[in-house]
């Protein structure tokens, strides 16, 4: 009797402790690998259309922070601390288009990964 009574707390704490260490998950943002290649990304001919065509209709400037209309983006991201060239992967911008990022579903994953490489290219206004 005494056994089983000490069978079932060994049992108990080693279930608590599996259940700590494997119960654990973090949020990691892991950079999306293109399909193909991707060459020099273009703020005015790359970035700017992908922000039009996917995110100016809520981020315009009338509520939702961040405005990404055209003559006004470069420097909304810049100025707001959205990206960071020293570690691009960290970058708002690029978290939040990623997947798993607030805003994956507006992004396409090679939306995602243009956006990456135009911050380690370093953020170019060109």
């Amino acid at each position: 009797m005494k056994s089983s009574k000490y069978f079932l707390s060994n049992l108990s704490i080693i279930t608590f402790m599996l259940t700590l260490v494997t119960g654990c998950y973090y949020d990691n943002i892991i950079p999306v690998v293109p399909e193909e290649p991707i060459g020099d990304v273009s703020y005015s001919l790359d970035m700017q259309p992908y922000f039009d065509a996917s995110c100016v209709q809520c981020h315009n400037g009338t509520g939702v922070p961040l405005n990404l209309s055209p003559n006004v983006s470069y420097n909304e991201l810049i100025s707001g601390g959205y990206i960071d060239t020293n570690e691009p992967s960290s970058s708002l911008l690029y978290t939040k288009t990623a997947p798993g990022g607030s805003m994956e579903q507006y992004s396409t994953s090679s939306e995602a990964a243009m956006t990456l490489k135009w911050i380690e290219q370093g953020a170019l206004d060109n």
